[in-house]
């Protein structure tokens, strides 16, 4: 397993622990007091949907930039077309357009992370220091 792809490994296990939390806590907590979050606590799988699929797919094998661009799109096309319809004929949950929304934006934020990453590294350059610096 490469370097990039024990990376992917990472992330994606990192963003559906972060979502189930999020939606073991954070949703019951906006509930409970009844906070406007905007749909957010509703959408929280479905923002983690695409980036966590696309991230354990890569993950698997070294695919090229485009090659993971147009997963991008397909994973998000399959997320937003096919499977969150589904709720509309009860095979699980519910539909919510919301739903649909976040599935776009998990795709969006999917292709900035993976730019991201394969720019800087997991983590990026620190802003304190310069590239090239001995610190």
């Amino acid at each position: 397993m490469s370097k990039n792809q024990k990376r992917y490994l990472l992330i994606s296990i990192s963003i559906v622990i972060i979502a189930q939390l999020l939606t073991q806590l954070y949703r019951p907590y906006i509930y409970a007091n009844g906070i406007n979050d905007l749909g957010l606590a509703d959408t929280i799988g479905s923002l983690a949907s695409v980036i966590a699929a696309c991230f354990f797919f890569w993950s698997f094998k070294n695919y090229s930039n485009k090659e993971k661009n147009k997963q991008i799109i397909l994973f998000t096309l399959v997320y937003t077309i096919i499977w969150e319809p589904l709720g509309l004929i009860g095979i699980h949950g519910t539909f919510d357009w919301k739903d649909i929304l976040a599935g776009l934006i998990s795709g969006i934020l999917t292709y900035l992370l993976k730019e991201k990453i394969e720019r800087d590294g997991i983590f990026g350059r620190l802003i304190f220091f310069k590239k090239g610096s001995n610190i």
